[in-house]
């Protein structure tokens, strides 16, 4: 099978069925991604395995399959599918398995810059409801690791995410990573800047192009997100925020946990604080030169 077949039978799977589901990674390494699709799809696949955007398109399941095919074939024109074997696949990903999670069959790519790796890469994120203080750390934080020569990984949420992702796009080229596909970005108030990114930096997500955000995929994000950079730091996270789980899962894959202390007065650095009483292989930074001493220090040490 050439690289192309191999390519578009990956593309196909992860329409399909989506980004990573244990059946299709098993029959993937048991007969590789084209015969794998071709077992998949002889009989109707049961409404489960079937991602919610094929599954609810009205008509018969070889309809939609159709239909799937051609949007595989035309999104192949306007994106770049990047599978496993290609020489930038995000080395990161393989820690993703040992997690309860699966690698992605693929991701699509739009933009010019590098796919994220360990040795390049940072990841920045916080709570959608930030503080002026939060939103200004963010900023600076974004703006000194960019400057360094790394490369900044977020999502375009609202808040702490999207503040890092424009600051970086001001000196760099970063890389906002996605739990949607590229035809369904979000929010609507980051779309200029997605368009921003495409130009100079990279969109990427595990997730076909027509894939909705949901709960669930945001979850899924944060197991890449902690995966493919060197370490992860948060800005500002209430106790119950969803930046401590990237967190808590990029050291569970060796990579440095960082947070920035805020107010004791402030509900919004409450999660920060609390990470830093419970777990001390939890750095404390204040500035890019922190964030970049850690990093460095860990890949010296092979994150010990």
């Amino acid at each position: 099978m050439t690289d192309d077949e191999s390519r578009t039978a990956r593309a196909k799977l992860s329409w399909v069925f989506g980004p990573g589901r244990r059946e299709v990674i098993q029959l993937i390494a048991e007969h590789g991604p084209a015969a794998a699709f071709d077992r998949l799809t002889a009989g109707e696949p049961g409404a489960d395995l079937l991602r919610p955007e094929v599954r609810d398109r009205p008509g018969t399941f070889r309809d939609r399959l159709a239909v799937s095919t051609d949007a595989v074939a035309d999104a192949q024109t306007r994106c770049r599918v990047v599978i496993p074997g290609d020489p930038d696949w995000p080395a990161g990903l393989t820690d993703v398995d040992a997690d309860g999670g699966y690698t992605p069959v693929c991701l699509w790519a739009l933009g010019p810059g590098p796919l994220p790796q360990p040795a390049t890469a940072v990841t920045l994120t916080g709570t959608h409801t930030a503080t002026a203080y939060g939103l200004w750390t963010a900023e600076e934080l974004a703006l000194g690791i960019t400057v360094a020569g790394r490369t900044v990984v977020t999502t375009g949420a609202p808040g702490i995410d999207s503040t890092a992702l424009r600051a970086a796009a001001t000196c760099g080229n970063p890389i906002a990573l996605l739990p949607c596909g590229l035809q369904q970005l979000h929010p609507a108030a980051s779309i200029s800047l997605y368009d921003r990114i495409a130009e100079t930096g990279l969109l990427l997500t595990a997730w076909p192009p027509d894939a909705r955000p949901t709960n669930r995929r945001w979850q899924a994000n944060r197991r890449l997100l902690a995966a493919v950079s060197a370490g992860t730091v948060i800005v500002e996270s209430p106790a119950r925020g969803g930046p401590l789980a990237t967190l808590r899962r990029a050291m569970r894959y060796g990579r440095v946990g960082m947070v920035v202390p805020g107010p004791v007065t402030s509900a919004m650095s409450e999660g920060c604080h609390r990470l830093l009483r419970a777990d001390p292989r939890v750095r404390v930074v204040t500035s890019a030169t922190d964030v970049l001493e850690d990093v460095t220090t860990a890949a010296l040490t092979g994150g010990e």
